[in-house]
């Protein structure tokens, strides 16, 4: 059986956003799993040694970019929700707290905070609006509280950022398709041609 797609993401990343919404079309078309790795993007950075600050004529550019990009792949979205970017720690630990249980129910769950997030600018930092979520999934809402606590998920956290950091991956959406790194939900597109070719092949 060939190797899933490992998808590396975090929610305050709006290309993750974007990106959350179509890898998996590309994947069952060619046969593929998608393995959902949430990580700290803010850690991720950290580890870049030679980093430099957004100016801001790139960040206006792609604020106007994103902003675009979800527009031409139907998705809603707000520009800049508030806070910008937000706290994604409890929604990060809540989804790997669901992935040990029910892998399918974890990725609705991120669709979800996503959306509540970049689509309708709603903090996914406040308990309150990430209860509402779980209401709508049928997921009792004490999993809340347990995954602030669950240690497990905190690891998988740290786990999945650092086995990102050692494939040198520096933003997010990262995607490994057999050892081949794509960056970006622009290159979805890449996958998809890339996978072609190598069937062919």
């Amino acid at each position: 059986m060939a190797e899933p797609i490992i998808f590396y993401w975090d929610f305050p990343s709006p290309y993750a956003y974007i990106g959350a919404n179509l890898i998996e079309a590309v994947a069952n078309k060619h046969g593929r799993a998608v393995d959902w790795r949430a990580v700290s993007i803010g850690h991720l950075w950290k580890a870049i040694p030679d980093r430099t600050p957004f100016p801001k004529i790139k960040m206006d550019y792609m604020m106007h970019d994103w902003t675009r990009s979800a527009e031409l792949a139907d998705l809603p979205i707000v520009t800049t929700p508030t806070p910008f970017p937000t706290d994604a720690k409890l929604p990060r630990l809540l989804f790997y707290r669901l992935k040990a249980q029910d892998p399918a129910k974890a990725i609705a769950l991120a669709k979800a905070v996503f959306r509540q997030y970049w689509g309708e600018g709603r903090d996914i930092a406040r308990p309150e609006h990430l209860a509402g979520l779980l209401s709508s999934l049928a997921i009792p809402e004490a999993e809340l509280t347990a995954a602030a606590e669950d240690g497990a998920a905190r690891q998988a956290v740290l786990d999945a950022t650092a086995e990102a950091i050692s494939r040198q991956a520096f933003g997010t959406p990262t995607f490994i398709v057999d050892g081949e790194m794509f960056w970006g939900a622009d290159r979805i597109d890449h996958i998809d041609r890339w996978l072609a070719r190598r069937s062919r092949s």
